[in-house]
């Protein structure tokens, strides 16, 4: 400042003496700078942003619009309909079967057969309109029951005659006879709990044609529906059985970290496996037989019958086979030392002096999401389950007769009208936003707690007697003290290799500090036992708190950003499994050209499997749960909170760029794993126990593949709490410290832990020099010219192949293109 007001021939008071009235000159930060008559000290790190403002309102009003149409929806539901119409068949006469005053004591539904033929005590075929209620199904043909026969019509014209003034020319007499008689039965057996069909015969397919007519789409559907309140009690223990699994994951992560992360990885890889090949080996059995073992323990060859059920049961074993080679690859690839330490860090942040916030979270999360899917199911039971009974089945012209008190058709017939079907429909797709909306809600408020207590300040380390730590020690953590590499201590060192110390100076000379402790990733540096044990505290109640803000400020954001988050998911997902199948040395931003080598079939093939993940990452890159760490953070809307969080990450370089999103294969295999646990554990449980695989039970569960699927699916959205508990708490630590570092300059060694610290390294204050940059040119522009680069090397690669054209490097010496993770 004194240079600038000798050039400008003034003095240093003359210039001051110019300054608005009230205001002085300081110091801050190593400048000087006009400031007010009291000195602003330094903006100190805070949470959360005091200036939070309500975003999206519009999705914020359709979303809440829509709950609030279902929830009208389901209370005409209630009222004019009764699940019961869904679990049981109804006869000739539209009676339910075990429910109706006339047939309450006969609740199996059976077919009648057609009068004309019958063959080794089958009917030839069955007549379908006529069903009749039974007490049980027969086997035998020694009974009798009451069927109804098809309707007979006589049509008789009549000669013209005259009454009173009225002349006829000619007259049409229709007669329409309908009769209930007594019919022989055939042998039956009982399907679904509900429905007698024909025995298997090797004379004919009267129960193919049964399985794959009638009951191949209602009776599945009522039957599973029906299943879910006898399953119930399976289902309840399965999901207290993954919460135990969740609960025990988070247990061993913190101190067996690396063993179970082994495990983990090969265990669900193996599973995928067999899954695979167990659905792969549905293309061998008999479609047609639904009696095999095979057919009756896969899921599909329940839901489907005959060539449908195998091609779906091959589609799915290949995708889960490829699944499987994906987590192969990945558990091959994956460096878990790297891992180890972020993993640390969020541990550090969730097993800590707030253990039981953070760990009733996803407690709470499993809770109210087990609720909300049974709250939903139950609504969506009683809208499927308003129908009407139709007897006017006879009509003349185009107009149906009119039902007469002396004159009641024999046959009626249950239909839906079509407005509660397109209400079904929309309660449904209702329902799933309803719940991708819940899991933002969950993600948003993890991110919220973890941020608190990422701001909080450290408190002072403590030694075991109460004493603070050595300074020494203190250096060593903030890794400020002289280091000293390549060291070993004599009966701790004996396998583990050397170590790291770090000098201090003494009143007696100069002391070798090694702090003895878990080593970190890559064994390149160790955990000291401090750093484990930094004490930081949430500030008041986060886990309320930031639900209360993101229902009242954000409901609209992650309403939406969650539906984009789920929609997005299979190509973001691709893009991973690209990546890891390619290897990352082939989409590595610090190779600006293919050698000589790379240019060649299968060079060009890399390059453009290179390309694709550019575009899917430019494209949808960008809905990752980045987006719910920017909204805690900054309150910003959906377009925001997506653009930023896609290329803050990239630009902040270092070693938050290289370990964000590391454990979203962890999150992802953990999930996996307990699930397949717990479907078996469901399926044995629904297959094996007497009261719920004995048809004269109560509890008899009649599609026990279909509970498994949804004993499975609780499993997943249980096991999803918990796993994505340590994985949203690393990426929330990254990216809170990276954007902390950039908005409190200087503040950083008050709130960084010692997990933490120990990851960044000298990152701490400033990001990498060589940070990852984005690239000048827009998203479109920079994907163009990296098309337009990879399209050139392939016509000069084909040119060459003819022996004409230069050779030009794949991407260009100039950077080519890059891929964030």
């Amino acid at each position: 400042l004194a240079q600038a007001a000798a050039a400008q021939g003034r003095s240093l008071s003359a210039i001051a003496r110019q300054r608005p009235a009230g205001q002085r000159l300081r110091w801050t930060g190593g400048r000087c700078a006009m400031g007010n008559s009291q000195a602003q000290e330094v903006e100190k790190p805070h949470f959360p942003k005091p200036d939070r403002r309500t975003t999206d309102p519009c999705c914020c009003i359709c979303f809440l619009l829509v709950a609030a149409v279902m929830g009208v929806v389901t209370a005409a539901g209630i009222y004019l309909g009764d699940p019961k119409r869904l679990t049981h068949g109804r006869d000739y006469n539209g009676r339910l079967c075990g429910v109706d005053t006339a047939v309450e004591k006969q609740p199996f539904l059976y077919y009648c057969g057609a009068p004309q033929g019958w063959s080794d005590g089958y009917p030839k075929t069955l007549n379908y309109k006529s069903t009749t209620c039974m007490e049980k199904c027969p086997n035998s043909t020694d009974a009798m029951v009451g069927c109804l026969m098809p309707s007979f019509v006589n049509a008789t014209m009549l000669p013209g005659g005259k009454e009173q003034n009225v002349t006829f020319v000619s007259t049409l007499n229709v007669e329409v006879t309908q009769s209930v008689a007594h019919q022989t039965t055939y042998p039956t057996i009982t399907y679904l709990g509900k429905y007698c069909v024909p025995a298997p015969a090797t004379t004919n397919d009267l129960y193919s044609q049964v399985i794959n007519g009638p009951l191949k789409h209602v009776a599945q559907f009522n039957g599973a529906i029906g299943s879910v309140i006898t399953a119930s009690p399976v289902l309840a223990v399965a999901a207290f059985f993954a919460a135990v699994l969740g609960m025990l994951y988070l247990f061993f992560l913190k101190h067996y970290a690396g063993i179970l992360l082994y495990l983990t990885l090969w265990a669900g890889t193996g599973m995928a496996f067999l899954v695979g090949l167990f659905f792969l080996f549905g293309i061998f059995p008999d479609p047609m037989d639904d009696l095999g073992w095979y057919q009756q323990s896969s899921p599909i060859f329940t839901m489907s019958y005959g060539a449908s059920a195998r091609i779906l049961s091959a589609l799915a074993g290949l995708l889960t086979l490829a699944l499987a080679v994906m987590m192969l690859f990945q558990a091959l690839n994956e460096n878990i030392d790297e891992s180890i330490g972020i993993i640390a860090a969020a541990v550090d942040c969730i097993m800590g002096d707030a253990v039981w916030v953070f760990c009733l979270q996803p407690i709470l999360q499993a809770a109210v999401a087990i609720v909300l899917i049974a709250v939903l199911c139950v609504g969506l039971l009683f809208v499927a389950s308003v129908t009407r009974i139709d007897h006017n089945l006879m009509a003349m012209n185009g107009k149906y007769v009119k039902e007469e008190s002396y004159a009641k058709s024999l046959e009626a017939k249950e239909v839906r009208d079509w407005y509660w079907v397109l209400a079904m429909w929309f309660y449904s797709i209702g329902a799933v936003w309803v719940m991708i909306t819940f899991t933002a809600i969950c993600h948003f408020v993890i991110s919220y707690m973890v941020c608190d207590w990422f701001f909080a300040e450290i408190e002072p380390p403590k030694g075991q007697k109460g004493n603070t730590i050595s300074p020494a020690v203190a250096q060593a953590i903030s890794n400020k003290a002289k280091r000293v590499d390549g060291v070993r201590v004599k009966g701790v060192d004996k396998v583990q290799g050397t170590r790291a110390g770090y000098i201090e100076k003494g009143n007696y000379g100069k002391v070798l500090v090694v702090p003895l402790g878990q080593r970190g990733p890559n064994g390149m540096d160790f955990l000291p036992g401090d750093m484990e044990d930094t004490h930081k505290k949430l500030r008041g109640a986060p886990l309320a708190s930031g639900t209360w803000n993101c229902l009242v400020h954000h409901l609209g954001t992650v309403a939406f950003a969650g539906v984009m988050n789920i929609v997005t998911a299979p190509l973001r997902g691709l893009s991973e499994m690209l990546k890891v199948f390619v290897g990352q040395t082939a989409l590595s931003d610090s190779r600006g050209h293919f050698d000589e080598e790379d240019r060649n079939i299968s060079g060009l093939f890399i390059g453009g499997v290179g390309l694709l993940t550019t575009f899917l990452d430019e494209t949808v890159g960008r809905y990752s749960k980045n987006m719910y760490v920017d909204i805690v953070l900054r309150s910003t809307n959906f377009s925001e909170a997506s653009e930023d969080a896609y290329n803050f990450v990239a630009d902040a370089g270092g070693a938050v760029a290289l370990l964000h999103g590391g454990t979203s294969s962890f999150e992802f295999i953990g999930v996996v794993l307990i699930t397949i646990i717990c479907a078996v554990f469901t399926s044995l449980m629904l297959t094996k126990m007497p009261p719920f695989n004995d048809p004269d039970s109560g509890w008899y569960v009649s599609d026990p593949s279909i509970m498994t699927v949804l004993g499975a699916f609780i499993a997943a959205v249980i096991a999803s709490a918990f796993m994505s508990l340590f994985n949203m708490a690393a990426d929330t630590l990254l990216y809170a410290f990276a954007w902390a570092r950039k908005e409190f300059p200087g503040q950083m060694d008050k709130i960084v832990p010692g997990t933490l610290r120990h990851i960044v390294g000298k990152e701490l204050e400033e990001p990498p020099s060589l940070a990852l940059q984005p690239h000048p040119r827009s998203r479109l522009t920079r994907f163009s010219h990296a098309a337009s680069k990879y399209k050139d090397t392939v016509m000069a690669t084909m040119a060459r192949g003819r022996g004409g054209a230069e050779e030009r490097p794949l991407l260009g010496q100039s950077g080519g293109f890059s891929s964030y993770r």
